[in-house]
């Protein structure tokens, strides 16, 4: 079942979202549905790309790692066994 809710959206937003509704011939809601479905899947591909790498280091090259990015945030010239 679904619910009202209310919140406020910019005027352009409100317009893009009238237009992808016409265009594809689909419910204002149906394209906030999607909208919201399709990033919540980008947001977890990240997240899990992210976790693929978890355990891969030993914990001497994870320190290292540490160590090298608070030392200088823009130079990362470790070398890993991966």
């Amino acid at each position: 079942m679904k619910h009202a809710i209310n919140f406020r959206l910019d005027e352009v937003v409100l317009k893009t979202i009238a237009a992808l509704a016409q265009d594809l011939h689909t419910s204002k809601t149906d394209i906030v549905e999607q909208s919201i479905l399709q990033f919540a899947a980008k947001v977890n591909h990240k997240k899990n790309n992210l976790l693929q790498y978890a355990g891969t280091l030993s914990e001497n090259d994870a320190d290292d790692l540490l160590k090298s990015i608070q030392r200088d945030k823009t130079t990362k010239d470790v070398e890993f066994s991966l």
